[in-house]
């Protein structure tokens, strides 16, 4: 089974379609989750025990980035700094197992810094829009 290190998992953007993504700059720690809500069907008859629909209500999928703050952590893709658009083309990159990748929101970008010898740091959620694809490396 293969298997990869922190350091090769990455949350990557790229702004048009026809783009190549690039690694999030600064970052430091990269995370993600993917969310089933299954559909609950349970009623009284159910003697108490949750029954769900054999299908899936909602599924999302979710990326994490925190790192050093720099001019390439996209700030101004948060704040809407000239961007007519909400949602963006992330990825996450896992080496030697795959990546997915799809159209994402910005759900929260947090900067912050603490005075004396320490960096200015960020940390940044982003949301899937829509459907997202795996490919296998």
């Amino acid at each position: 089974m293969a298997a990869a290190a922190g350091r090769n998992m990455r949350v990557q953007y790229k702004a048009t379609a026809s783009a190549a993504y690039a690694d999030m700059a600064g970052a430091r720690t990269d995370g993600f989750t993917i969310s089933n809500e299954h559909i609950d069907i349970t009623d009284k008859d159910d003697s108490g025990i949750v029954t769900y629909l054999d299908d899936i209500g909602r599924k999302s999928f979710e990326m994490t980035v925190e790192g050093v703050l720099t001019t390439g952590t996209f700030l101004g893709l948060a704040a809407n700094a000239g961007v007519s658009a909400a949602t963006h083309l992330f990825a996450f990159d896992v080496q030697s197992l795959g990546t997915i990748a799809g159209s994402f929101v910005i759900n929260s970008f947090e900067g912050s810094g603490a005075d004396g010898a320490e960096a200015a740091t960020f940390s940044m959620t982003v949301a899937s829009s829509g459907a997202v694809t795996w490919t296998t490396t």
